[in-house]
């Protein structure tokens, strides 16, 4: 026991310094509520306020724990500013050259909150269908030769609210925003929601590297001829036998060839056909040089190793129940997305030094560290601060000294006794 409360100080104590980190026109109330509520998310592992609350453990009722917490997430919309900033600031550093950013639009399902601020209209991707909610836009960093993943920013947004402007604007201020934290250029992956013409348009003129799959919707310059990406895929000669993941024994035929599109027949871009047993072959398009077998495996590796952005979906989803969250006002879900994606980062940040929970845990069968261990180590936080008498409450409300007698009080201290005696 005396092991676990030292364990539980430890990580008190990095997340407490985290957040120390706020940008410095975050009020000191507004930081203290970003570390309550993303020490709640990892310890109770959902988005609900109440069992935010409960996670908590101070020593009031808790109902006005939860009706603190939830005033606050909805008058303090920068909170999500201020967590989306420090999760740049803290998992920035840390991204290398051989790293690729995934960045990949998702959903979040709100069709049972018909009242739900700026509610819109999305796809369902687990569904594939059109149900009420809101978009969200998630980027993450994947190292494809060790297989660590790097949360860097979770935003929900609204297509309903007077200052969005457009999916394809997002998009690219997100990576604005994100290389702004890097010190390397890095090679940023989407999927085939990114083969849009302005999206292309802008990445070339900015000269950001990028990786797409191409959606078979348009027609490229091949050989001086218009195409589609399939029709191109039937006649490209097949050269190159590589692997589709790193240390798998499952190999491919693939083939490179130099294609424009008609917009910008001036830029030369190089396309990627593989052909993997499905029905149509995989067809991905770059504007980073690809020469020969090597260079064109991993760009296949790093397209494939994109479903970590998917996966972090996933987790928000499973591991957070973001989807059953009963807030409606708009900066309330907006903030506690943001904040998910903190807990999540501070989870990866620590993710070599967690041994401690992944044992607390106690999920393994084998002692193979898993491709995707934040499950794990979600529940060897909860379970570590499952036994915990109190969190944070005497870390900032420290006991108050005696106070002094008042002058009132010294009178009547020292008032004679005029209490009648019986005869």
């Amino acid at each position: 026991m005396a092991h676990d409360a030292k364990e539980r100080a430890v990580w008190k104590v990095r997340l407490t310094r985290w957040v120390d980190a706020l940008p410095p026109l975050v009020s000191r109330p507004v930081g203290k509520l970003v570390n309550e509520v993303t020490f709640g998310i990892l310890s109770s592992g959902s988005l609900r306020q109440s069992d935010i609350a409960r996670a908590l453990k101070e020593p009031m009722r808790l109902h006005h724990t939860q009706k603190r917490l939830s005033r606050m997430l909805a008058r303090h919309s920068e909170v999500a500013w201020a967590a989306e900033t420090l999760q740049l600031e803290q998992m920035g550093p840390r991204v290398h050259a051989g790293m690729v950013l995934a960045i990949d639009p998702g959903d979040l399902n709100r069709n049972g909150a018909p009242k739900s601020e700026y509610r819109g209209r999305v796809r369902d991707g687990d569904r594939g269908e059109i149900v009420g909610g809101y978009p969200l836009l998630s980027v993450v960093a994947r190292d494809v030769k060790r297989g660590q993943s790097l949360p860097l920013l979770t935003r929900l947004l609204s297509s309903e609210r007077a200052a969005h402007r457009s999916e394809n604007h997002e998009i690219l201020g997100v990576m604005e925003q994100v290389e702004r934290h890097l010190d390397t250029r890095p090679l940023w992956v989407i999927d085939r929601g990114g083969d849009r013409g302005r999206l292309w348009a802008a990445w070339l003129a900015a000269d950001r590297a990028v990786l797409v799959r191409a959606a078979n919707q348009r027609y490229w310059l091949w050989r001086d001829s218009p195409r589609t990406a399939q029709q191109i895929a039937r006649h490209l000669p097949l050269k190159h036998t590589g692997r589709l993941r790193r240390g798998s024994d499952k190999t491919v035929r693939f083939g490179i060839t130099q294609v424009c599109l008609r917009e910008h027949p001036e830029q030369p871009l190089w396309m990627v056909v593989v052909r993997h047993g499905k029905r149509e072959p995989l067809v991905l398009v770059t504007n980073r040089p690809v020469r020969g077998r090597r260079q064109g495996e991993w760009l296949i590796q790093a397209y494939l190793d994109r479903w970590a952005c998917e996966e972090g979906y996933r987790f928000s989803k499973q591991g957070f129940a973001l989807e059953g969250v009963p807030a409606r006002r708009f900066a309330t879900l907006q903030n506690l997305v943001a904040l998910a994606s903190l807990a999540w980062a501070l989870l990866a940040a620590y993710q070599h030094q967690c041994e401690s929970l992944i044992r607390h845990a106690r999920r393994q069968k084998d002692r193979r560290r898993p491709d995707f261990p934040f499950y794990s180590l979600l529940a060897g936080w909860q379970r570590l601060f499952a036994a915990a008498g109190h969190i944070f409450y005497h870390w900032w409300r420290r006991p108050q000294p005696d106070a002094a007698p008042s002058p009132i009080d010294d009178l009547f201290a020292h008032a004679p006794d005029l209490t009648p005696v019986a005869t």
